[in-house]
């Protein structure tokens, strides 16, 4: 065990829960709960603002060696991230954002930056994090890993019903196009392709309740623990 307790990597496809998922656990454990995709995020942010070409190579790498990260654990177990000492908050979620970090994520010298500002955070443990790579990349060293997954006819599922919830309109077919590419294309990249670790629990959600996911989470760090 680390310095804080130990470090748990819940890595898997988009659309699985695993933010619900790792939060609820480190809430459980009295954890930070880190959600890895923001920390991309925040460079697809600066990159934007800054109007910077996503595929300018050099210029995206820069603009991630010169984030300066630091977080403030809430009552709900999230680490509250600032970026620069600057909160961005609903700013990251930019549709505008999201295009972009799609594209700076394939940078892999940026990756890499950015993977050592992780390791930072994680590396005494009494962590949870949440990703696409943390179990493999990030922390490959890391006690306890779990790997989410779900059909994608689920997970479009599952999507549809959050925008209808939320009030917004919903193509499921489109969704699921959407979901099957994002997969292929995390999957298929040269750098951290998606993929479970080899000592992974390896979890599908399809016909599980979040509940039942985070109660089984909670049941294979109780057997590791002991």
């Amino acid at each position: 065990m680390r310095t804080n307790g130990y470090l748990i990597a819940i890595d898997g496809t988009a659309g699985t829960g695993k933010s619900s998922v790792g939060c609820a656990v480190a809430a459980h454990l009295g954890y930070g709960f880190l959600s890895t995709g923001e920390m991309y995020r925040a460079l697809a942010y600066k990159v934007f603002a800054k109007k910077i070409n996503p595929e300018d190579h050099d210029a995206v790498l820069e603009a991630a060696r010169q984030l300066r990260f630091t977080f403030m654990r809430q009552p709900d177990a999230k680490l509250k991230m600032f970026v620069d000492g600057e909160y961005l908050g609903d700013k990251l979620h930019l549709e505008e954002v999201g295009a972009v970090a799609s594209r700076v994520s394939t940078n892999g010298e940026a990756r890499r930056v950015l993977t050592d500002k992780m390791r930072d955070v994680g590396e005494d443990g009494g962590i949870v994090m949440e990703g696409r790579d943390v179990g493999t990349v990030v922390f490959p060293d890391a006690e306890i890993k779990f790997y989410l997954d779900a059909s994608a006819e689920e997970r479009a599922k599952r999507r549809v019903n959050q925008l209808k919830d939320a009030g917004q309109k919903a193509d499921y077919n489109q969704i699921l196009k959407m979901i099957q590419e994002r997969d292929y294309r995390d999957s298929h990249r040269a750098v951290s392709p998606l993929k479970p670790a080899e000592d992974a629990v390896v979890i599908d959600t399809s016909s599980l309740t979040m509940q039942q996911v985070i109660d089984t989470v909670l049941e294979k760090i109780k057997h590791y623990a002991s």
